[in-house]
């Protein structure tokens, strides 16, 4: 995989993560079940966690790629 796709795909991978998570809060909103706010505190926390992990990974690239750090 060449480097603008590797980026791309971890964009991409970020953005999923961040929708999971987004659908696992508003499950939370609409029905606030124990077992789904359980779920939402150990799942969807990391899960959203490591999407911003992943996009400042994929934004500090971009920034080597262009010279720019």
């Amino acid at each position: 995989m060449t480097e603008p796709g590797r980026r791309l795909h971890l964009l991409r991978v970020a953005i999923v993560l961040a929708l999971v998570f987004n659908l696992m809060a508003l499950v939370v909103l609409i029905r606030a079940t124990p077992i789904a706010f359980t779920v939402f505190m150990f799942l969807a926390q990391p899960l959203f966690a490591l999407a911003l992990i992943l996009l400042v990974i994929a934004a500090l690239a971009e920034l080597r790629a262009r010279q720019i750090l």
